[in-house]
């Protein structure tokens, strides 16, 4: 998104600019990487890969207080030294992805390509259970909150019905 008083923002319709828009996070290249590698059991080149992403938030700027008087946080940030099993690559790259990409909507579509959504979500669920009332009926269903609904004007296109709901909607 471009700022209203940037040069490269035009002023009136379409408002349209030059900037490229990044769909896709450099970071997110790197750790698709590290993963296929470590699927493919080569753990050195998922640890190359996992690394190169530890490496330049470890030596990025530090976040300040408000006032600029200290740090607001203490993160320990360094690269890993290697892997002894299979499970811990895997388990260094999904925690690797939660912190990298947090709070941008990433998560989700981690977790069902990992197989491990009803897992995760169903175990935050019960957590909160204790202390939020509108999560009392919550439920993560494996094999259909996986996906989204397809929208009822997609299927009413659909000739001869080639196109049918997801399961669960």
């Amino acid at each position: 998104m471009v700022s209203m008083n940037s040069p490269y923002y035009l002023q009136i319709w379409p408002y349209v600019n030059a900037l490229n828009f990044y769909l896709i996070r450099y970071p997110d290249v790197l750790l698709w990487r590290a993963e296929a590698a470590i699927e493919l059991g080569d753990w050195n080149t998922g640890l190359l890969y996992i690394n190169q992403v530890r490496e330049r938030a470890q030596s990025s700027q530090v976040v300040r207080t408000m006032d600029d008087t200290a740090d607001a946080a203490r993160y320990a940030v360094a690269p890993y030294s290697g892997f002894s099993s299979k499970q811990e690559a895997i388990e260094a790259l999904r925690l690797e992805r939660r912190l990298e990409f947090a709070l941008e909507g990433q998560r989700f579509f981690d977790l069902v390509r990992w197989g491990i959504a009803d897992e995760v979500i169903n175990s935050y669920f019960e957590k909160e259970k204790t202390f939020r009332s509108h999560l009392q009926n919550a439920r993560f269903t494996k094999g259909v909150h996986e996906y989204f609904p397809i929208p009822q004007s997609v299927l009413d296109l659909s000739k001869e019905n080639a196109i049918t709901q997801n399961n669960g909607y």
